[in-house]
């Protein structure tokens, strides 16, 4: 499925000298795509497939963005407990997957509809939004299972070569200007991967969803995951989703919102926003954990 749709459009200049006119450019311009998704559950439990929610997103990548909703937002905690994850319904082309996801669970397998379900689309701005309590989420995350001798710091050197390979790798973005990044690394400081969506919490649920297997917190008590880069500002439900998978790590391009300055400290996760780099300089607020950086 497209990420990226071609629209006709008038680019429009002006100079700043009295008197001078408008000058109009008629050409084609590139978008980020932006559509509705269904995500339907079945399971052992139902006669028939329900209904969870309708999410709007960038397509291409929607059985990853499933995958790592469902584990970030703790609605299933052992990603062995879903069977599939499969496209279904009819496409307007028949080569195209569809808008509509199905999600198999395994038996034994459950998940609390009333919990998830939403009845309205969930916009792509919207991370936790109509979704279930503040207390709720905070009682599905794991416990911390490094101590702070198991962290090692992350140097300041290296803030300007991932922010700048988080840059690097967002085709959508260089394309269109519209789309959202985030980018995993470990603690070698290695880009591993970089997910894109008109929506920056999309985007994180793909990361984890395409990297679930490195990232669920059974399988790295020491591990070799430290971190992510965020092109957004960092909100609470981008510090919630990190938590989730144990990441200790958060570059932010943006600005960080008061709860997730709160979380990043409960949590014990260094919180860095406001990156700015230059060709000799870096400046950066540090709002939780200053003593993991080097």
């Amino acid at each position: 499925m497209r990420s990226i749709a071609q629209y006709p459009i008038v680019k429009v200049s002006q100079s700043s000298e009295q008197g001078a006119s408008p000058e109009r450019i008629e050409c084609d311009d590139l978008v980020v795509v932006e559509e509705p998704l269904e995500i339907w559950l079945s399971s052992y439990s139902k006669a028939s497939p329900e209904l969870l929610l309708t999410t709007m997103r960038t397509p291409g990548d929607d059985l990853n963005l499933v995958r790592g909703w469902l584990y970030s937002s703790g609605a299933i905690q052992d990603p062995s407990k879903i069977t599939s994850i499969v496209h279904t319904g009819t496409g307007r082309l028949k080569s195209e997957p569809t808008n509509r996801v199905q999600v198999n669970l395994a038996v034994g397998a459950n998940i609390d509809l009333a919990a998830y379900q939403r009845v309205e689309i969930m916009n792509s701005a919207c991370g936790v939004c109509g979704q279930q309590s503040i207390e709720n989420l905070l009682d599905k995350l794991p416990q911390t299972l490094r101590t702070e001798e198991q962290v090692a710091s992350l140097p300041i050197s290296e803030l300007r070569s991932l922010t700048q390979n988080l840059t690097a790798n967002q085709g959508i973005f260089a394309q269109t200007g519209g789309s959202h990044g985030v980018a995993l690394f470990d603690q070698g400081l290695h880009i591993l991967d970089v997910r894109e969506d008109v929506g920056r919490h999309n985007a994180f649920d793909k990361l984890i969803g395409a990297n679930i297997k490195m990232l669920a917190v059974d399988n790295h008590q020491v591990g070799s995951i430290w971190g992510v880069v965020l092109s957004s500002r960092a909100s609470f439900e981008l510090v919630q989703k990190a938590a989730m998978v144990n990441i200790r790590f958060i570059i932010a391009m943006g600005a960080p919102t008061s709860l997730a300055i709160d979380l990043a400290k409960e949590c014990d996760i260094c919180l860095l926003g406001f990156i700015k780099t230059s060709a000799n300089s870096i400046k950066f607020n540090v709002y939780s954990n200053p003593h993991l950086l080097a």
